[in-house]
């Protein structure tokens, strides 16, 4: 690939996609918590659940699927850049880790459901992988979303009939979780959050398969790094087609296969197991499906204007995604405006809609007068050490 420090605009179009599904998936289960409000206007309790079940099929596990792979994809970046230099950027990435490690801390105090800290934790692996080749890395990949402990949990399952499901850690603190948000202080919640919301999010990952996915993610990203895939795109473009195709298929015969799940004659333990499963698969299938549809679309020039307002939210990712999360907060949770009580899944969409559009305008206003967004430039400038970084652009 080039040495180009030109950013790409698909790059950051498909990260403002990835946004534009977190905020609205986000919105709807009033961030992290999903209840029922106090008083439903207008839309009824059945078309609040239509549009909640809709969002969390189309959106769930899919959004940050795709900012994972372009995590992967932007380690390369930095890492082969400063390669050209002569620079080995091995160590300097892991202390920028780590400063993502505490960003995603702190802001997980406000938001449990924070994922800056759960790519830090993760992405380590980038760092030791590094120099391996494209075709180890995809033979990893498919092995880790293969999600392998699942299957052999599931294999052994169905040789031991008796066998019961039991998770050992996080249990019941979902329930715990809703009820502090609802109706707790501020330092209730940042009080649970601090290490038990820490213990319900960790659970999750581990039990759903989900730390697997996204070191497989992580890795596709790096593999598109070294293939020159964004930078080479429409020498792709006949590829990403039939790789379109393939994951559209994929994505239609999972979700088949999750419809008639309850079907199967299998006991609670391996009818558990099998749904996790099948969703993983399902969910890794729609992502792509989702990213080669993006792709495919701006080849054929159908969406180039979309993708350049994407792009804008896109470049300032870090910062829109923290003040999503903490904007709802304030928003949603009962120590704030407690709209909850009100607001039902269909109004709550509708806030999500809102809310990213005055991103996508305010990221434009924004990119027009600064180099960053102020959380990326804080996260370089700590990086670097260098806090003399250009922020402003001067006027032209």
């Amino acid at each position: 690939m080039s040495n180009s420090n030109q950013r790409i605009v698909i790059v950051d179009a498909l990260r403002g996609v990835a946004l534009m599904g977190i905020m609205l998936i986000h919105s709807v289960e009033h961030f992290d918590f999903i209840r029922l409000p106090d008083y439903n206007f207008f839309f009824s309790a059945e078309t609040d659940k239509s549009v909640l079940d809709t969002i969390l099929f189309l959106i769930s596990g899919k959004a940050y699927s795709i900012f994972a792979l372009l995590f992967g994809f932007s380690f390369f970046i930095q890492m082969y850049r400063q390669e050209c230099k002569g620079i080995d950027f091995r160590l300097r990435f892991l202390w920028r880790l780590a400063i993502l490690l505490t960003m995603g801390m702190i802001h997980s105090l406000l938001y449990t459901g924070d994922i800056l800290h759960i790519y830090a934790l993760l992405g380590f692996v980038l760092v030791a992988v590094y120099k391996v080749k494209p075709k180890i890395l995809a033979i990893v990949a498919v092995l880790l979303a293969l999600q392998l402990p699942l299957l052999c949990n599931l294999g052994y399952a169905f040789a031991h009939p008796d066998y019961e499901y039991v998770k050992t850690f996080g249990k019941g603190l979902g329930k715990i979780a809703k009820e502090i948000y609802a109706t707790g202080t501020i330092w209730d919640v940042m009080s649970f959050n601090a290490w038990k919301g820490h213990v319900a999010v960790w659970a999750w990952t581990y039990y759903n398969g989900r730390y697997l996915q996204l070191i497989a993610l992580f890795l596709v990203g790096l593999i598109l790094g070294k293939t020159g895939f964004f930078e080479r795109l429409s020498d792709y473009k006949k590829l990403s087609i039939r790789l379109l195709i393939i994951v559209a298929l994929s994505s239609l015969a999972f979700y088949l296969l999750t419809l008639h799940l309850k079907d199967f004659d299998v006991t609670v333990a391996q009818g558990k197991l099998l749904k996790i499963l099948v969703k993983s698969y399902f969910d890794l299938a729609f992502t792509g499906f989702v990213f080669f549809s993006v792709i495919v679309l701006y080849l054929k020039g159908f969406i180039n204007k979309a993708v350049q307002l994407l792009a804008y939210v896109g470049k300032m990712s870090l910062s829109n995604y923290i003040l999503q999360a903490v904007i709802g907060v304030l928003l949603f949770y009962g120590f704030g405006l407690g709209l909850y009580r009100y607001l039902g899944s269909t109004w709550s969409l509708m806030y999500g809609i809102l809310f990213f559009a005055l991103q996508i305008y305010v990221s434009k206003v924004w990119i027009n007068h600064f180099y960053y967004g102020p959380f990326e430039w804080l996260w370089r400038a700590l990086t670097f050490f260098d806090f003399k970084l250009k922020f402003k652009k001067e006027k032209q």
